[in-house]
């Protein structure tokens, strides 16, 4: 068991590095705009756009990272009051709702990234015009890669509620 939440943590670690390249990636780009409209006067058609998609695979993608480190946002006015045992009962709770949500989201998600591959959507009152299925793809592959770190994290909480002790 051990091995397997070992290798859907490693899955969610080197998601969120690699996309973490991203912001680098997004200020050259966003750098390069300004500099070619204030400094020479000629504006790209393509650079915000574009920082636009690559900001739309860093939210979406970096999910499951934040998932792997407990990150997300919560509202702990009341959790915070349990015993370390209490909030992983809480906790196996709420990731059934979590599994409910993020099931539906895989699913609907991989249904429109499917048609827009199919279709080879396009940003449409654009002069660039750039493709919308590299986007549309990233989430049913986010979506993925959060089921598998929430299905770890439910395995860790679940054996804490039950047993007291932690599975790392």
């Amino acid at each position: 068991m051990k091995q397997i939440l070992s290798v859907i943590d490693g899955i969610s670690e080197w998601s969120g590095k690699i996309v973490s390249f991203l912001i680098v990636f997004i200020m050259a780009i966003l750098l390069y705009e300004v500099a070619m409209r204030f400094v020479f006067n000629a504006p790209t058609n393509w650079a915000h756009e574009l920082t636009l998609h690559m900001f739309g695979f860093l939210s979406v993608l970096s999910g499951a990272y934040v998932l792997r480190y407990d990150q997300h946002v919560k509202i702990d006015i009341f959790y915070n009051f349990f015993p370390p045992r209490g909030r992983a009962i809480i906790d196996s709770f709420t990731y059934l709702v979590f599994f409910l949500f993020v099931g539906l989201l895989l699913w609907h998600s991989t249904t429109i990234a499917l048609w827009s591959i199919k279709l080879g959507q396009t940003v449409s009152p654009s002069p660039w015009g750039s493709p919308l299925w590299p986007t549309k793809s990233a989430v049913p592959v986010a979506a993925l890669f959060l089921l598998l770190q929430g299905i770890a994290q439910f395995i860790r909480v679940l054996t804490f509620a039950v047993t007291g002790k932690e599975l790392t």
